[in-house]
């Protein structure tokens, strides 16, 4: 908010298709550096040069994968309906498994 303004973080908090500023891939916030998230992805593309340069700090091998810098809330739902509808359905709602979906804010 101290950036960009109260009124532009409320477009793009509300707003369904509008994306906010991409973030670095050394910040903090990107989910790609964040151990939690990124011990379960395999299905993303791996960043060829991001594991480049990550490896050479760490002095090994580090694979890392191409996380949105950047996601609108229309991005969101094209990301997580499928992955519902094909994992989360056929895998566990159809066999008549519980199910526990949380979500921050206005994701869901």
């Amino acid at each position: 908010a101290n950036e960009y303004g109260e009124e532009q973080l409320k477009k793009w908090r509300r707003g369904f298709a509008i994306r906010p500023p991409p973030t670095s891939s050394y910040s903090l916030s990107y989910p790609g550096n964040d151990y939690r998230r990124t011990k379960y992805v395999k299905d993303l593309r791996i960043s060829w040069s991001e594991t480049f340069v990550r490896s050479l700090e760490a002095r090994k091998l580090q694979v890392h994968r191409k996380f949105p810098k950047n996601e609108s809330l229309k991005d969101c739902m094209a990301r997580s309906i499928p992955f519902y509808t094909e994992r989360i359905c056929n895998e566990a709602v159809n066999k008549g498994k519980r199910v526990l979906i949380t979500s921050h804010e206005n994701a869901i």
